[in-house]
C-alpha cells in the first residue's frame, strides 16, 4: 500500500523534534512527541523504545514497565530494560531472574548483572562477573568501573586491592581509602580520604564556577562521614565528632548518608548526652534504609538502638528491641541478648532478675559469673557474691592472684578470717601442686605473709615468709619482717635470723650542725650571739611560757536560767519580726483611732484635684498621639530594622 506522502512528512517533523528533545535533556516534551508518533504509526519500534528511554530518565519505573508489558507481545521482551527497571525498584532478585534471560549477555548487562550481585550483597560472585568482561583501556567508562571493582573488594578481599594511588578519579580514591579502613590501616585510609576530598572540591569548582562552600560541603558529605570513621578509630574522637555534625548541618538529601552519621554520634555520645542519642537514633532508623544500606550496617543500627534504649532504662522497649534484632538479623549467641537484658534489668534496680538471666546456662562463661558477682556487690550483697564465687568459680581462675586478691577482701568485708586462712591455704597448695611460676607463688606467699601478719598470726606468717624466702634470698625487707615475727614466739630462731642481716655501720654526726638544721630547729628563734643569759632572763622566758597556757572558760549562764523550761524558739530572731511584737503593733494601730484620710503616700489638699464634681467642663482640645517606645531587646535587632520603620513613617 503506497504511504499518504503527508503522513510521512509528518513522522519526519516529530522525529525531528524528539531528536532535539533528546538532545537537550527535555523528556517531558520528547516523551509527548514520542506518543504522537505511535498515534501515527504504532509500528514505529525506535518510538516505542523513545517512551521507554524517556520514562527511565523521568524516573517514573513503574509507569515503563507497565508500558513495556501491554507491548511485550508486539515488541518482544526487552530483557536489560525490564532488569534495570526491576533494580531501580529496589527489586533486585526479579532484576537478576529477568536478567538471567538474555543467552548471549553483552558489556552493559555483565555490568548491571555485578551491580545486581553487589545489591544482594553477594560480593564474590559480583567479583567474578567483573573480571569475565573484556575490558579494554578505550572504554570511556573505565574508571567507573575500575570504581566498582574497588568496592566490591572492600568487602570481599580488601587486601587484593592495589594501594598505588591513582589520579583517575576521587571516586576510585575514595574506594582505596575504605580498604584501607577494612585493613585496619586507619592513618593511611586518612590520608587517601583527605586527597579524595580535595580532588572532588576541585572538580566540581572546575565544573561549576559559581559553587558555593555549602554545595562543596554537600557533595563531599560521604567523604566527610567516611573520614570521621577512620578519625575515631584512631581515637581521634573531637575531630571525628566535628566532622560528623558538619555533615548533618548541611542536611543532606542521602538517607543512608544522615543514618550512619547519626548512628556513629551515638557511638561517640554512650551512655552521655542521652537526649542527643535519642534524636539522632529517629534519623538513624527511617523507611526506606534498608536499600541503602548493607545488611552489616542496618545491624549494628538496630544493635544502637537497643542499648540506647538499655542506657534509658526501658525495659519493655528494650526487649521489643532485642527480639527484632534476633528475628531481621541473627544474634551471634545467647550472650548479646541476655547481657544486653541483664544490663536494663540491673540499671532499672532488678537485680535478681539480671542475675537469675545471666546464671539460667548449661555452662556457666567466666563473662556471666564476674557480671553477677558485679551486681551483687552493687546490691552490697557481699556474703552472696562470696558465696557464688566458692561455688561456680572454678579452681585455676580462683586461685589466680587477682581473684585470689578480691575473695580475700570480700571475707574481710564480712569478718570472716578463718575462711579467708583457709582460702589462702588451698591456693598454696594449688599452686604448689600444679608447679605455678616462681613469680606466682611468690605473690601468693607474700599476701598469705601479710594477711597472717595482719591478723597476728605470726606462726602461719613466719612459715608463709619462709617460703617467700627460699625464692628471693636476698631480700632484706622480708628477712626483716621474719625477724620480727620470730622475735614474738622464738627468739632463738630470730636471733640466728637476725645474723643473716647486713652490719649496720657506725655513722660520725655532728650534733650540733644536725640540731641547727632547719628540720629540727628552722622553726625557732636563734639567739643572738653574745654572753650567757642571766637567771633573771631565763624566769622571764618561764613565766611567758605559763602565761600562753590558755584555760577553758566556764560558760556563764543567764541568773534566772532555769534548765526544766524550753528556751524560747525565737530567741534569735529580731523582735521587730517576732509574732508577739507584730500583734502589739497592731493593737496600738486600733487604739490610735486615727482618721483614714486616702490613699497611703497622698498630700494634703490634694485630694481637691482629684474631685471632679468641683471642675467645670472645658472644651476638648485636639489628642497628642504618644508614640509607644520600643521595649529593649537584642542589640542586633535595634539596629536595622527599627531606624527603616522610623524612614517609612516620615516617607507618610
Amino acid at each position: 500500500m503506497k504511504e499518504n506522502p503527508t503522513e510521512k512528512d509528518r513522522l519526519g517533523s516529530l522525529y525531528g523534534d524528539l531528536a532535539k528533545y533528546g538532545s537537550l535533556g527535555e523528556y517531558e516534551k520528547a516523551l509527548s512527541t514520542a506518543h504522537k508518533i505511535l498515534n501515527l504509526n504504532p509500528d514505529e519500534y525506535e518510538a516505542y523504545m523513545s517512551v521507554i528511554v524517556a520514562l527511565i530518565r523521568l524516573e517514573r519505573f513503574e509507569d515503563a514497565l507497565k508500558f513495556m508489558d501491554s507491548q511485550e507481545r508486539k515488541y518482544g521482551e526487552l530483557i536489560f530494560h525490564k532488569s534495570y527497571v526491576f533494580y531501580r525498584l529496589n527489586r533486585p532478585n526479579e532484576a537478576l531472574e529477568s536478567l538471567k534471560k538474555e543467552k548471549k549477555p553483552d558489556l552493559k548487562c555483565k555490568e548491571l548483572e555485578a551491580q545486581i550481585l553487589y545489591r544482594l550483597e553477594r560480593y564474590a560472585e559480583a567479583l567474578s562477573v567483573y573480571e569475565s568482561m573484556d575490558i579494554t583501556k578505550e572504554d570511556e567508562f573505565i574508571s567507573e568501573r575500575e570504581a566498582n571493582i574497588c568496592a566490591v573488594k572492600v568487602f570481599n578481599s580488601p587486601n587484593s586491592v592495589s594501594k598505588r594511588e591513582s589520579d583517575d578519579s576521587y571516586e576510585l580514591i575514595y574506594n582505596k581509602g575504605c580498604c584501607y579502613i577494612a585493613d585496619d590501616k586507619y592513618s593511611e585510609a586518612e590520608k587517601c580520604l583527605k586527597k579524595a576530598e580535595s580532588m572532588c572540591k576541585a572538580l566540581l569548582k572546575e565544573e561549576y564556577e559559581d559553587i558555593d562552600e555549602d554545595e562543596l560541603q554537600k557533595e563531599t558529605g560521604i567523604i566527610n562521614v567516611q573520614m570521621g570513621f577512620a578519625l575515631q578509630l584512631q581515637g581521634k574522637v573531637k575531630e571525628a565528632h566535628v566532622l560528623y555534625n558538619q555533615v548533618l548541618k548541611t542536611k543532606p538529601s542521602d538517607i543512608g548518608l544522615v543514618a550512619v552519621a547519626s548512628n556513629n554520634l551515638i557511638t561517640l555520645n554512650k551512655d552521655q548526652n542521652i537526649f542527643d542519642s535519642r534524636k539522632r537514633i529517629k534519623a538513624a532508623t527511617v523507611e526506606g534504609l534498608e536499600h541503602k544500606l548493607t545488611s552489616s550496617q542496618r545491624r549494628s543500627i538496630a544493635y544502637n538502638s537497643a542499648l540506647l534504649a538499655m542506657y534509658t532504662n526501658q525495659i519493655e522497649a528494650c526487649k521489643v528491641l532485642i527480639e527484632e534484632l534476633d528475628n531481621n538479623f541473627g544474634l551471634k549467641n545467647d550472650d548479646e541478648k541476655d547481657l544486653i537484658l541483664a544490663g536494663v534489668l540491673s540499671r532499672s534496680g532488678k537485680y535478681d532478675e539480671a542475675i537469675k538471666i545471666l546464671m539460667s546456662t548449661s555452662v556457666l562463661k567466666l563473662d556471666r559469673l564476674l557480671i553477677s558477682v558485679q551486681l551483687l556487690l552493687e546490691k552490697k550483697d557481699f556474703k552472696g557474691a562470696i558465696k557464688l564465687l566458692e561455688e561456680k568459680a572454678p579452681e585455676e581462675i580462683k586461685y589466680k592472684t587477682g581473684m585470689l586478691s578480691s575473695m580475700v577482701v570480700l571475707y574481710g568485708a564480712i569478718n570472716d578470717r578463718s575462711s579467708a586462712a583457709k582460702l589462702l591455704k588451698l591456693a598454696v597448695a594449688y599452686n604448689s601442686k600444679n608447679k605455678k611460676s616462681d613469680k606466682d607463688m611468690s605473690i601468693v606467699w607474700k599476701k598469705t605473709a601479710e594477711f597472717h601478719l595482719c591478723g597476728g598470726e605470726l606462726t602461719v606468717a613466719a612459715q608463709s615468709l619462709e617460703e617467700l624466702l627460699k625464692t628471693n634470698p636476698n631480700d632484706h625487707i622480708l628477712l626483716a619482717q621474719l625477724v620480727l615475727a620470730y622475735a614474738e614466739f622464738d627468739l632463738n630462731k630470730a636471733l640466728q635470723t637476725s645474723k643473716k642481716l647486713p652490719e649496720f655501720k657506725e655513722v660520725t654526726l655532728d650534733v650540733n650542725a644536725l640540731e641547727s638544721t632547719a628540720f629540727f630547729g628552722g622553726n625557732k628563734k636563734v639567739p643572738k650571739v653574745g654572753g650567757l643569759p642571766s637567771p633573771v632572763a631565763k624566769k622571764e622566758n618561764v613565766d611567758l611560757v605559763k602565761k600562753r597556757k590558755h584555760k577553758k572558760k566556764k560558760k556563764k549562764l543567764p541568773k534566772n536560767y532555769d534548765p526544766n523550761v524550753e528556751p524560747d524558739p525565737e530567741r534569735w530572731i529580731p523582735k521587730k519580726e517576732r509574732i508577739a511584737y507584730r500583734k502589739h503593733l497592731k493593737r496600738e494601730r486600733r487604739n490610735k483611732g486615727e482618721k483614714f484620710t486616702g490613699a497611703q503616700g497622698t498630700a494634703q489638699g490634694q485630694s481637691d484635684n482629684f474631685d471632679y464634681s468641683s471642675k467645670k467642663a472645658t472644651p476638648k482640645s485636639p489628642a497628642t498621639q504618644v508614640t509607644p517606645q520600643p521595649s529593649v531587646g537584642p542589640r542586633q535587632q535595634q539596629r536595622r530594622h527599627q531606624q527603616q520603620k522610623k524612614k517609612k513613617k516620615k516617607g507618610f
